[in-house]
């Protein structure tokens, strides 16, 4: 291999070092400030958000464990401020649940039972009924109404890769209307079946109904809110789970974006294959092996025409020695080139147009795919994470401190099929071929396994067959 190269590739790699040292040091983790647009109908006093603000100066929490969750609640107020899902130890970003700006000062008693925490004080009383994913919230006063309610509050995640999953819909006329953080506007609309937010994992949302919902927005944070709530409002907080959400018809809520019925179909494949072997680790096996098969005609077409054009290769090269200064007369050459040897030049690239769709529909899937937390195979402890197969006792940019086996596997099956199949290649080809190999690895170095052990599947089948053929 030339000095040359690995001068570029050692250069390269301090890059990828050094700028994720700078992103990691010096970027910052937080959008910023988005300018807020007014409300076209004045707000009651002042931004809501400003009333949880003041309340949270003054917050006497506490925590209980009910049911799903473990639910940290404020008796000055009356509301839950927390909840974290108990079947995957995580705090959700939901918060300030059943706040009424109007009772925010008042000091509520407290009764728990097995599913229920209740709130009394003066002639109000809030009561919180807890069934699986489901909260009830039951509200009555013989005072004054008590105005706007929260529903719940989403603050901008502090991760701008987290930012990215943060979404907010609601359902008007059979019409289901999504909306990332920044594009949310604060605005009051009436006759909405269901309305709520979504990260990466979990939702919230108000169960079919009829309301009349407000979102309330600063910079940094968006409220869903319900001026002068009815007795009884239920929502539903828990993991995007579709046989969950469609007991309650908030299936729609699950979404994967441009390519979703590629993505619902992987889904269920994916499913399907985890009932099969019990293990998600085996199931993603199984399903690049599906998918590899399914687009094994279109990958043989183009491993066959990429070897006609390397074959062709030398005398591409005379000819661009032979036309040098004669840029249109070299085209045509070796397009007729091309043609007495009936060989496709955008043949290599075929696969890339059935590949596409399915990687960027599985990505997605598998991003958000809940059940894969905590997911266990082989080595890997959770399968949205990196495989994290050693601990460092120190941290390097990029690397951090774990060395991830699966993406350094990519790197190698990749370096080893560029040996094999760009054999007769100039050297500037092996060159690049080698620098995207690398390239590759490095760009999934922090990917969640999953996705990394479903590439590398696709990336071993791809070099047997290379490997075969290089051998005919």
């Amino acid at each position: 291999m030339e000095k040359r190269l690995f001068l570029a590739l050692a250069i390269t790699f301090l890059f990828f070092l050094g700028y994720s040292f700078f992103l990691s040091k010096y970027a910052p983790q937080q959008q910023p400030k988005i300018e807020q647009v007014l409300i076209e109908e004045p707000l009651k006093k002042e931004p809501r958000i400003s009333e949880i603000e003041k309340a949270e100066e003054k917050l006497e929490l506490a925590e209980i464990k009910m049911d799903n969750f473990v639910v940290t609640y404020s008796p000055r107020g009356g509301y839950i401020r927390s909840l974290k899902i108990r079947r995957y130890d995580e705090e959700m970003i939901f918060k300030n649940i059943g706040f009424t700006p109007a009772e925010k000062d008042k000091k509520f008693n407290v009764m728990t039972s097995e599913n229920a925490l209740e709130f009394t004080s003066s002639g109000v009383k809030k009561e919180f009924l807890f069934a699986g994913p489901i909260i009830t919230i039951n509200y009555s006063s013989s005072l004054s109404p008590p105005g706007e309610m929260v529903i719940f509050s989403n603050p901008l995640a502090p991760s701008m890769l987290d930012q990215r999953y943060q979404e907010f819909f609601y359902k008007q006329k059979d019409l289901l209307q999504r909306a990332g953080f920044k594009k949310v506007k604060p605005q009051t609309l009436a006759n909405v079946k269901f309305a709520g937010a979504r990260d990466r994992y979990y939702c919230a949302s108000l169960l079919p109904h009829s309301y009349d919902i407000r979102w309330i927005k600063d910079a940094n944070e968006i409220l869903l809110a319900i001026d002068s709530p009815g007795s009884q409002i239920s929502i539903y907080v828990g993991p995007q789970i579709k046989k969950e959400l469609a007991a309650y018809n908030l299936q729609e809520i699950i979404y994967y974006g441009f390519f979703h019925g590629i993505g619902v179909v992987m889904g269920k494949l994916l499913t399907f294959f985890y009932l099969i072997t019990r293990n998600w680790g085996f199931g993603i096996i199984l399903l690049s092996m599906g998918i590899y098969g399914l687009l094994f005609p279109f990958s043989r077409k183009s491993t066959q025409a990429m070897k006609k054009m390397q074959q062709l290769q030398p005398e591409v090269e005379e000819l661009k020695k032979k036309h040098k200064d004669n840029p249109q007369k070299l085209n045509k050459e070796i397009m007729e080139l091309y043609k007495k040897y009936k060989v496709n030049p955008l043949g290599g690239c075929l696969p890339l147009f059935f590949q596409f769709p399915i990687f960027i529909a599985l990505y997605q899937v598998l991003l958000r795919f809940v059940e894969l937390k905590g997911a266990h195979f082989l080595w890997i402890k959770d399968l949205t994470l990196p495989d994290r197969a050693f601990m460092l006792p120190f941290s390097l940019p990029l690397i951090k401190n774990y060395i991830n086996i699966l993406p350094i596997l990519i790197m190698i099956l990749g370096v080893t099929q560029q040996k094999i199949s760009v054999s007769s290649a100039s050297s500037q080809q092996k060159s690049m071929g080698l620098f995207f190999a690398l390239f590759i690895g490095v760009i999934f170095y922090n990917f969640p396994s999953a996705i990394v052990l479903y590439w590398l599947v696709q990336n071993l089948f791809m070099l047997m067959y290379q490997y075969r053929i290089s051998r005919a």
